[in-house]
């Protein structure tokens, strides 16, 4: 579903919390749920929704817990997932342990 938000340049971590915070309100809506409703739905309160649809300011846990009442939550899933693989040299090396720490 597309929610009528206009997609604006992203300059940082912000930006896109708040771009969040106003698609999560406009899917609210859309599914016809009150604060209270997504509230009551969430174990979040109306009060760090509200602040989430307005500043994009919110804990992961709660954003989470917003986004299962939304059932939003296969979106996140492939979040972090690897690259794609495209060759034979990168399925051998996918088949290696991954390292425990960064090279740099």
């Amino acid at each position: 579903m597309n929610i009528p938000i206009s997609i604006t340049a992203m300059n940082g971590p912000a930006d896109l919390q708040k771009q969040l915070g106003e698609k999560a309100k406009a899917l609210r809506l859309h599914l016809g749920y009150k604060r209270v409703t997504l509230s009551e739905k969430s174990g979040v309160s109306p009060e760090t929704i509200r602040n989430f649809e307005q500043s994009g300011k919110i804990t992961l846990e709660n954003f989470l817990k917003i986004a299962f009442a939304l059932d939003e939550t296969r979106k996140l899933s492939p979040l972090f997932d690897l690259p794609e693989i495209t060759s034979i040299r990168e399925i051998e090396k996918m088949q290696q342990d991954l390292p425990r720490r960064g090279k740099r």
